[in-house]
């Protein structure tokens, strides 16, 4: 998938090796308050998109994006990939 970041109003590339396609996953925030009472599970969660190229995940709070599947992507659209 690929992840618009709508207050930029731009593609997400990866700040680690600038690939534009991403997988979706829930991210617990962790808190120590919460870990040492064993409530883990109340604490809040962040949007993580994951690199499917090298792995590396960006975690955004807020619902600040937009995840788009590719085949609806121009590919003028997205930033350029130096290593597609």
């Amino acid at each position: 998938m690929h992840v618009y970041v709508m207050p930029l109003k731009r593609f997400l590339s990866c700040q680690v090796c600038e690939g534009t396609l991403f997988l979706q996953r829930e991210i617990k925030m962790n808190t120590t308050g919460m870990s040492f009472f064993d409530l883990d599970w109340a604490n809040k969660s962040a949007d993580g998109a994951i690199c499917r190229r090298c792995g590396f995940v960006h975690t955004f709070m807020g619902g600040g994006l937009q995840w788009i599947a590719p085949e609806q992507v121009k590919p003028e659209d997205l930033p350029v990939d130096p290593l597609a």
